[in-house]
């Protein structure tokens, strides 16, 4: 009863081993459905293979008659259910390491060794190899030797060969002569051994011997096995493989080598006597025993040899010997051929008996094979005897009346004559014309066979050496396929067996492409011809064989339903012979179901349907080999294609079948091409049945074959993990991929899953790559099983993680992915998983909350049911059966989680808790103590959700059950107030706050006396979190009780500030001050306010004046309270910071910016309207000092916009920053100046250049108001102060209406005036350079001389630094001569007699000058040039030259001395014409220009 048995398997346990009575029920029924495996049981299989291995690796008693039926099951199972073979192997080492506890049952399980699949012998070795570690073998109870001759056997096997040689070793299992004849023994004792176990037999025991080196030994053995072979039996080939082996390599001197020798030509060929395949077979081993003993004593012993076969011919024993001993004589003496030598007198007489012998009539086919195989070592002995017979032997075989069995033997001796002369020798004597030739002789049937013998000869000797003449003689083939007598249409199907035989991979690629093209030719009988040949190509190597038959049957499907009769015959025969070379019985048995699926599948739906499921019914204890592939794989490919979804499943379902099947991965690679795409569409196929086949197939595949077979599945299955088109190929592409990797193994996994969880976490991916990683997790811990283990806590904190993503199909991947691991590992490791979910339940995020309080009632729900528990009216507290740690934790995690505030999550865990608890008050009495140690846990926690659902359910707690739980909460609470941990007296005032809100008001006054000293030491805590909360616990408690709460905590604190030693801890007080105002202002406000504002009669502390900028700590909308309590607070803050303790300065200071940081832009005028006062207090220098520093503080800091109050600050701080006495005062002045500058932009100071300069004018002129020019003004002299006040005025200068030019040029000019010169050089180009450009523009004329004023202030202050400037200094002014404005062209007359004084080149000037005056047409002008030559002559350094003077005299003299020009010219003219006389002109020059020029007028 199939049901019946799955409920007893799953509810096995595997973690502990089942008393011997309920084993004792449960094994049968194991071991019945182990033997009765097939694919239908897989599933219930699994669970039995599984509960198997645990129990054994647990330790559970298994009955000892039972012991041997326990690994016969499992090698049933082993060989009937290929996917399940991992967890049979699982078992059966299990077995090996704990149920083997006699010798009897370890030679058991080493008998299991001799079955006929490979598979089975594999799993044995590594049983056995487990044995090392049974507790038997160990303490010596078994004695491994009863394993020593099959791990010998599995030394030498490609399944496990290393494995076994470390058992070997490890066990200390040499060799000595008990193995050597225990293996004989097994040799002639197992009737029905494979091939394979014979050869393995064979090679261990002439190791054995050969290993030994003892000729006693040898001999014994060699009698042994000639006793044992003239036993009879099916033994008998098994004995002579080992005889082949030994005769090898095992034989020890003259005297056995003769021995086996005689034995062969007098007895053992003697019985191989017959027709049947086993005669045959045992004949060939023994003629190749034969060979191998000559090949390896040959040399040593070849005249020995020799007389033997002589001796042998001339007794009566030769001339009565059968026939396979004639031929071994005939094989032998060619064997012995080439170590007797060319001079040996005896060798020419070999080769004329091989070729009488060959050429007789009598001579079966396989004597004449035996005979060819010896004759090349002849012929390249003496090649000019070699060509004479070469031609003989071809003129025999086209001979027109030649006998069938003597030309078939010509024929086949020529091809052992080629290879004795070389290739070369076809081409050298013509051989394949003289071929073509005879077959074109229509009249001689006979002949024409002989040519088709010969190309049958040739490629059994030549083998892959004929390939290049294989293609040029396919013509011929096809001829004589369609020749007109049977026995050349025979001869021609041999010779392409022949042919095909002997391929190369190579020359298969080269015969198959005209064989290709010959199929789609239009004439029937080149397409018949092909087709005939393609199906001799089933006597291919099995190499050629798997490489050719993936086009070949495709290619003869395609001409099945040919319209010529013919052509389909033979197509169909060609697929029947395919069918019969299958080795697999099981295939085999329905090859003609598989071949009519091939040819009428297409049409007929049903039958391909009937196929696949004979197919997947049938239980494979054989290997699949190539042709079994050639017809299955399009049979599957073509499955893949449909659309039925069934057809999908099925297909998909063989592949991994076959992969599991087959022997070499090389068979099946070149259907890989032709499989994959189509199981890559099965994968993301839209029912999710047929994806989890495709998934399990690609699995089976990865496993099973190299990787570099399938070198684009992964990269695809990446790519396709995170495709866009549609989250079916996303699944499907995780499932293929988890199956895949769990088959590559742990290593892969340890280097894959970095990347992996990195790109399921990464918030910047997009939602399809997340959903598509993510959901590699739906599915690789159910294809890992126990082997995901080290990776679930890893994975599920990145799944509950993903919950929090915005994307819901992301959030619905990654829930699934953890609900499978929590049911797949929930019952198994639930600590493991507990621990991260019960973190979840308190994340931040709600959607994380919700998703683990979901997992955990899984989790709960798959404890319940490991431990069989009713999970439909459970009582989780009262489940003994679970550990009370696990239940407790759960539960008390699970009510606090009921407080959330998220209503889904209140939800979701409500309807978790109902599902598990039916008595909740019962339920909380006995969990209350566990629930309050989690609850301070979780009020302690850094963790803020877990804290405030900690602190709901503290408040829960306490309005429902009221009185009950406060006597217990509260000294908890006051006790743990007072600890260490900061978590912990933060997490006491979050509950305390909650149980505040909670109770009532006749409860709190009852705790009221305990309450309050404890909240005082909390509100000075020294971390600001647990201060935080004691401040919300005030807060609650002023509302609950009233004032008395807040009174009593702020006066308390406000007298602690009072005291000095507090100094240390100051810093606490007043954050608790802080938290406390900022929770509740209008209570503590004027608490704060009537205690601080008015000074103590022992003055004010530091912490006292810091207790004041409290008010700070405002909340957010509430700033106008500042506002409104500036004057209270500022006046003693300005008044503490003028005192000279300088603490209390300090404290001040930064307690004023701390309130001025507080004030808004509506409160700027009431800010400025205190500050300035304490700068205009002209008798108290550390007033303005305070004030000062506050400005600075506030233009530092601010990010107002201040523009606003600029009309009252800069009037307030310039003269403090400019000329105060005080240099504290002028300093800081200064700096705020220079914040003010920094903090606004040009434009917006630019308006303000009336204020400045009324500010400046009014510290540089007297009581009458007059401008003192001996002012120096300390801030530009000491402190840099032309910095900030010049970009004001340049500004304005360059970018302000004609008045603001004016202005600036003025207050430019006076800056520079009333600054040293030491002062004003590093910022007199910066100045100069403006005014140069501003001039010559078209401005009023007040503009320019205000210009011209302040350049030659420059000019005067500036000195040397001016020298760059001084070319374009000297073009203004001597345009600006020309201006129509008097005032500029005075000033610029004057400014150029200060200009010369610096400049080394003057006479140009002077010429210009002196120009402009003679012939300017504006006597304006002339009269502006005429003055301006005079500052210039009056002002200039050195005379000027002769030449200048005399054109000075020749220019001035009109105008000063004649009568054309009005009074003003001349007197303006006469000045410099003075100068020129009087400073310029030598004494005699001056004398006579005196007398001519001056006297005379």
């Amino acid at each position: 009863d199939r049901p019946v048995v799955e409920v007893v398997l799953e509810g096995a346990s595997l973690r502990e081993a089942m008393p011997p009575a309920p084993f004792a029920l449960v094994l049968p029924l194991i071991l019945r459905l182990l033997f009765d495996s097939c694919l239908p049981l897989q599933t219930a299989c699994a669970r039995a293979l599984l509960v198997l291995e645990k129990q054994l690796a647990l330790g559970v008693e298994v009955p000892e008659d039972r012991v041997g039926e326990v690994f016969d099951c499992l090698s049933v199972v082993l060989l009937a259910l290929p996917p399940q073979r991992s967890a049979t192997q699982a078992a059966m080492l299990a077995a090996a390491k704990h149920l083997v506890s006699t010798s009897d049952e370890l030679a058991r399980l080493s008998e299991m060794f001799f079955a006929e699949d490979e598979v089975v012998r594999g799993a044995v070795i590594a049983a056995l190899a487990e044995v090392r570690h049974n507790p038997y073998v160990l303490d010596g109870t078994v004695d491994p030797v009863a394993a020593r001759a099959v791990l010998r056997l599995g030394a030498l096997d490609a399944q496990g060969a290393e494995l076994a040689r470390e058992t070997l070793e490890e066990l200390g299992l040499g060799v000595d002569a008990e193995l050597a004849i225990e293996l004989i023994d097994m040799a002639g004792a197992k009737g029905g051994l494979t091939k394979d176990v014979q050869i393995l037999l064979a090679k261990a025991t002439a190791a054995a011997l050969a290993e030994l080196q003892d000729p006693v030994m040898s001999l014994t053995a060699l009698d042994t096995l000639i006793a044992k072979f003239f036993e009879g039996g099916p033994t008998r080939l098994a004995l002579a493989r080992c005889l082949e082996q030994v005769f090898a390599g095992a034989l020890q001197g003259e005297k056995l080598v003769v021995k086996a020798f005689r034995f062969l030509l007098r007895q053992g060929l003697g019985v191989t006597s017959g027709t049947s395949p086993e005669a045959i077979e045992l004949r060939d081993v023994l003629l190749a025993a034969g060979i191998a003993l000559i090949e390896k004593h040959g040399e040593a012993f070849a005249d020995v040899l020799f007389a033997q076969v002589e001796e042998f011919e001339d007794s009566g024993a030769g001339t009565a010997a059968g026939e396979s001993a004639r031929l071994g004589v005939a094989v032998f003496l060619g064997g012995l051929s080439k170590h007797l030598g060319p001079d040996h007198a005896k060798v020419p007489e070999i080769l004329p008996r091989l070729l009488q012998r060959l050429l007789d009539t009598t001579s079966t086919a396989s004597v004449q094979d035996a005979i060819v195989k010896v004759m090349p070592p002849l012929m390249q002995q003496n090649k000019e005897k070699a060509a004479e017979t070469l031609q003989e032997l071809l003129a025999q075989a086209l001979a027109p009346k030649t006998n069938l069995v003597a030309r078939r033997g010509a024929a086949m001796g020529l091809g052992a004559t080629v290879k004795g002369l070389s290739i070369q020798a076809v081409s050298k004597h013509g051989i394949l014309k003289q071929i073509e030739e005879a077959y074109g002789n229509k009249k001689e049937a006979g002949v024409r066979q002989g040519a088709m013998l010969c190309l049958e000869g040739l490629p059994l000797s030549l083998g892959r050496l004929f390939d290049p003449y294989v293609v040029s003689a396919l013509p011929l083939l096809l001829q004589a396929f369609a020749d007109p007598n049977r026995d050349v249409q025979a001869a021609s199907h041999s010779a392409s067996r022949a042919m095909m035989s002997q391929l190369s991979g190579p020359g298969v690629k080269q015969v198959l492409k005209p064989l290709m093209e010959g199929i789609k030719d239009k004439q029937w009988r080149t397409k018949l011809g092909s087709v005939e040949i393609l199906a001799t190509m089933t006597n291919c190597l099995p190499k050629q064989l798997a490489a050719c038959l993936p086009q070949v049957v495709p290619a003869l499907c395609t001409v099945i339903n040919d319209q010529h009769a013919k052509v389909k015959e033979a197509a169909r025969e060609a697929l029947d012979k395919i069918g019969s070379i299958i080795t697999s019985p099981e295939l085999k048995a329905i090859a003609p179901e598989l071949i009519s699926a091939l040819t009428d599948g297409a049409q007929y739906e049903h039958i391909t349907k009937e196929v696949l499921d004979q197919l997947l019914g049938t239980s494979f204890v054989h290997h699949i080999d190539a042709p079994s592939l050639s017809l299955v794989c399009p049979l599957v490919q073509r499955a893949l294609k449909e659309r039925s979804a069934e057809m999908k499943r099925k297909g998909a379902q063989i592949v991994g079948s076959m992969v599991l099947l087959i022997k070499d991965p090389k068979d099946i690679q070149p259907y890989i091409p032709l499989l994959v795409p189509q199981l890559k569409d099965t994968l993301v196929d839209p029912i999710p049945d047929v994806r989890a086949t495709a998934a399990k197939a690609f699995g089976t595949l990865a496993k099973h074959l190299p990787e570099d077979m399938l070198p684009d599945v992964m990269p695809w299955m990446f790519q396709t993990l995170c495709s866009v088109e549609s989250a079916v190929e996303r699944s499907g592409a995780a499932h293929g991929l988890s199956e895949v990797l769990m088959a590559m193994g742990s290593e892969r996994i340890d280097d894959l899953l970095p990347d992996i969880l990195t790109n399921a976490r990464n918030r910047e991916a997009t939602p399809e790559v997340k959903e598509g990683y993510l959901g590699l997790f739906v599915y690789l811990p159910v294809a890992m099983g126990h082997a995901f283990e080290p990776y679930v806590i890893e994975v599920l904190a990145v799944l509950l993680q993903a919950q929090s993503d915005d994307v819901t199909s992301v959030r619905d991947t990654a829930f699934r992915a953890a609900q499978v691991l929590t049911k797949q590992f929930g019952a198994s490791h639930t600590a493991v998983l507990l621990e991260p979910l019960e973190d979840g339940v308190f994340d931040a995020d709600w959607r994380i909350r919700h998703a683990s309080v979901q997992l955990m009632g899984q989790l709960i729900e798959q404890l319940l049911r490991a431990h069989r528990i009713p999970t439909q009216s459970a009582e989780l507290m009262q489940c003994e059966q679970l550990p009370r740690q696990w239940r407790t934790d759960m539960l008390a995690s699970l009510y606090i989680v009921r407080s959330d505030e998220n209503q889904v999550v209140k939800q979701a865990c409500a309807q978790v808790w109902k599902a598990v608890v039916q008595n909740t008050p019962r339920t909380l009495k006995e969990l209350l103590p566990a629930l309050m140690t989690r609850l301070i846990a979780s009020l302690a926690s850094t963790n803020r959700e877990k804290q405030r659902v900690a602190a709901r359910c503290v408040g829960d707690l306490v309005s429902k059950l009221g009185e009950r739980v406060m006597p217990e909460l509260m000294p908890i609470f006051m006790k743990n107030l007072s600890t260490g941990d900061a978590h912990v007296r933060e997490g006491v005032c979050i509950g305390l706050a909650q149980l505040i809100d909670a109770t009532t008001r006749e409860l709190l006054n009852t705790y009221l006396d305990d309450l309050i000293p404890a909240i005082r030491q909390a509100i000075i805590d020294d971390v600001e979190t647990v201060r935080s909360s004691a401040s919300v616990v005030v807060a609650l408690l002023h509302t609950a009780i009233g004032q008395r709460a807040t009174e009593d905590v702020v006066t308390w604190v406000l007298a602690q500030l009072q005291e000095a030693e507090v100094d240390e801890h100051c810093d606490l007080f007043l954050n608790g001050l802080e938290q406390l105002m900022s929770k509740q202002p209008n209570a503590v406000l004027p608490i704060v306010l009537g205690s601080l504002t008015v000074e103590p009669e022992d003055g004010y502390t530091p912490g006292m004046i810091r207790g004041l900028a409290t008010i700070a700590v405002q909340p957010g909308p509430d700033s106008h309270t500042v506002h409104r309590h500036l004057s209270d607070v500022l006046p003693p803050l300005i008044r503490v910071a003028s005192c000279d303790d300088e603490v209390l300065r300090e404290a001040a200071i930064e307690s004023a910016g701390r309130i001025m940081d507080r004030v808004d832009q509506n409160g700027l005028h009431l800010l400025f309207a205190e500050l300035t006062g304490a700068l205009r207090d002209e008798h108290n220098a550390a007033r303005r000092v305070s004030g000062a520093k506050l400005f600075e503080h506030f233009f530092e800091h601010t990010s107002l916009d201040v523009v606003s109050v600029l009309p009252t600050a800069l009037p307030a701080i310039l003269p403090v920053a400019l000329a105060d006495p005080d240099s504290d005062a002028l300093a800081t002045g200064m700096r705020t100046v220079n914040c003010i500058v920094k903090k606004c932009k040009k434009e917006e100071l630019a308006p303000f250049m009336g204020d400045v300069r009324s500010a400046v004018l009014s510290l540089i002129s007297d009581a009458g108001g007059r401008v003192d020019p001996d002012i120096m003004l300390p801030g530009l002299c000491q402190h840099n102060g032309l910095e900030p006040l010049y970009p004001i005025y340049q500004q304005g200068l360059m970018f302000g209406s004609a008045e603001a030019r004016e202005l600036a040029a003025r207050g430019l000019g006076e800056l520079v005036d009333h600054t040293t010169e030491a002062a004003l050089k590093p910022y007199v180009v910066k100045i100069t350079g403006p005014l140069i450009r501003i001039v010559g523009d078209r401005f009023p004329g007040t503009v320019k001389k205000a210009i011209v004023d302040t350049l030659k202030s420059l000019l005067l202050r500036g000195g040397a630094t001016l020298k760059p400037f001084l070319p374009q200094l000297q073009t203004m002014y001597v345009k600006c001569l020309a201006d129509p404005t008097e005032a500029v062209r005075q000033k610029a007359a004057e400014s150029l007699g200060i200009l010369v004084r610096l400049s080394a080149r003057t006479e140009p000037l002077i010429n210009e000058l002196a120009t402009n005056v003679a012939t300017h047409a504006d006597p304006a002008v002339r009269l502006a040039m005429a003055t301006a030559l005079g500052e210039v002559l009056f002002n200039v350094p050195a005379a000027a030259s002769e030449a200048v003077q005399e054109k000075l005299v020749e220019a001035l003299t009109p105008r000063a001395l004649g009568g054309d020009a009005d009074k003003r010219e001349r007197e303006a003219a006469a000045w410099p014409l003075a100068l020129v006389i009087r400073r310029h002109a030598a004494a005699e020059r001056a004398e006579e220009l005196l007398r001519e020029l001056v006297e005379p007028a």
